[in-house]
């Protein structure tokens, strides 16, 4: 079967009439657009308000599943850990409950950048609105890759560094990429938190890391010991005969430079908190918006001729 214009017209109004209707197609296809960029910036607004800090926050289970190693909880409000409670029974440290303290709370940083990311977004989606040339297919094709770029990049950075345990395998080449990010995950030794923000203040052999990943809260404890420090002969002689092993762990070979000391992990213990809500509702919410930037993308690139590129 085969479509054929009749009665036959000329080669070039034929071109001619198939240019006109390929322009109308799109500025309707822009007009609609506009329409699609006002829905991506309520979703954002919604986006940005599970962020908020709005009192009394939420409140997540810090616990280690099969252990009595870490059992505890934490409250986040916006980007803060604002209080909580741990206590820590660690194989080569003794027993020690923390506060978090009210005056001093835990900052999130990756928070901090997830709201940044989503102003950035909500700022590009008003310029593309209100203050580039909303006909030129060329401006707004340019804003809504940029758009869909700073998306991934709050999906990548809601996802967090990947957690690998030496046991764990790597995951296969058929396993999804995560989104791309331009975040700088922070290792714990470069910036760790300020030891009065707890109660009692952190000693000085004990480090706690609390960071974003998949969705959730992820507290990391180490017990650290001085780089260079000889062992006794107790020590030695509990290692030669086998009463005594080094805890294994994927860092338990490494020196860090920390609070201006070269130390090295002695013991680590790490536990995923409780799902947060908030997180697994924006993160839901952003993959949604993608799905939608990247429709409006290949939308765009159909009418235009042109092929959507790699981000």
């Amino acid at each position: 079967m085969s479509t054929a214009v009749w009665p036959p017209i000329p080669e070039d109004e034929r071109k001619k009439r198939e240019d006109e209707s390929l322009a109308r197609e799109l500025s309707w296809l822009l007009d609609s657009l506009q329409e699609t960029l006002a829905s991506l910036k309520s979703g954002l607004d919604d986006c940005y308000a599970l962020l908020a800090p709005i009192e009394p926050g939420n409140t997540l289970v810090m616990s280690s599943p099969r252990s009595e190693s870490i059992k505890g909880h934490v409250t986040r409000v916006g980007s803060r850990v604002v209080k909580g409670q741990l206590t820590l029974r660690l194989k080569t440290y003794s027993p020690v409950q923390l506060s978090i303290s009210p005056t001093k709370p835990l900052i999130l940083p990756e928070l901090t950048q997830l709201r940044n990311l989503l102003n950035q977004s909500l700022d590009c989606i008003d310029i593309t609105r209100w203050t580039g040339d909303r006909t030129s297919a060329d401006f707004i094709d340019g804003q809504l890759r940029l758009l869909h770029g700073i998306i991934l990049e709050a999906l990548g950075v809601l996802k967090g560094p990947a957690l690998l345990s030496p046991t764990e395998p790597p995951p296969s080449s058929t396993a999804p990429i995560p989104p791309p990010t331009s975040f700088h995950f922070q290792p714990w030794f470069e910036n760790p938190p300020d030891p009065e923000s707890f109660d009692p203040p952190l000693p000085g052999d004990l480090s706690l890391d609390l960071h974003l990943s998949e969705s959730s809260l992820v507290l990391t404890a180490r017990v650290l010991e001085i780089a260079q420090r000889e062992q006794n002969l107790g020590e030695r002689l509990a290692y030669a005969i086998g009463a005594q092993r080094r805890l294994e762990h994927d860092e338990m070979d490494d020196v860090f430079l920390f609070r201006g000391e070269e130390v090295r992990v002695k013991e680590k213990v790490r536990v995923v908190g409780g799902a947060d809500p908030s997180f697994l509702s924006l993160g839901a919410k952003l993959g949604a918006l993608e799905l939608i930037v990247k429709g409006s993308r290949v939308a765009l690139g159909v009418v235009t001729g042109r092929e959507l590129e790699d981000d």
